[in-house]
């Protein structure tokens, strides 16, 4: 192999490192990936916990129990070892993280995607009053808010589906990980459905 080879395979290496560097970075700080700034903190669903919770307290005992039935001392004291990370997990799931905290953090996302969508409601009227049908198009909806408070910029309006009669949109604050639905068919379109 010659010098050329080398540096390139160093160069690879390096670009390896610096491409795991930044996967690493965006599985913990996603905001900083997706460039959403001011938003407030992504939250993972409760369910993300549960499973964690779950499967680690299950990886935990199948350390501490292979680590029972082996008989050769290095491998026991190897599972011990390695059971001691997945409890280790489930203890700091259990105890350190505020789930009282995540579901207010998750409710007032929601509630300024619903804001989002009352104000899209009221577009939605305001249009029908004077075109005799609903918007689809998301272009002329952004034009029509203009006497609401329009659109927060940490929303994401996932969908909206709009007939003669009646009209559905769905939305999604970036750090909460449900969507809202908004629909005119129970009544008014100013009501939640």
């Amino acid at each position: 192999m010659n010098s050329l080879e080398k540096n390139w395979g160093r160069l690879g290496n390096k670009i390896l490192q610096y491409v795991c560097l930044l996967l690493a970075a965006a599985w913990v700080v996603p905001d900083l990936a997706l460039g959403v700034t001011g938003c407030g903190d992504t939250v993972r669903p409760l369910t993300f916990y549960e499973n964690v919770s779950l499967y680690a307290l299950l990886a935990g005992f199948v350390f501490v129990i292979l680590g029972i039935l082996v008989d050769r001392k290095n491998l026991k004291m190897a599972a011990f070892g390695f059971a001691l990370l997945p409890i280790t997990a489930w203890v700091y799931v259990q105890f350190f993280i505020d789930f009282s905290q995540i579901k207010r953090n998750v409710f007032a996302y929601d509630a300024l995607a619903e804001g989002t969508l009352a104000n899209i409601a009221e577009a939605q009227d305001r249009y029908k009053s004077e075109q005799g049908v609903f918007i689809k198009d998301l272009e002329k909806l952004y034009s029509h808010m203009a006497g609401s408070h329009g659109i927060n910029p940490c929303v994401r309006i996932l969908k909206i589906n709009a007939g003669w009669d009646h009209w559905a949109a769905e939305a999604k604050h970036v750090s909460s990980p449900n969507a809202v639905l908004w629909t005119s068919k129970s009544g008014s379109s100013l009501k939640k459905g």
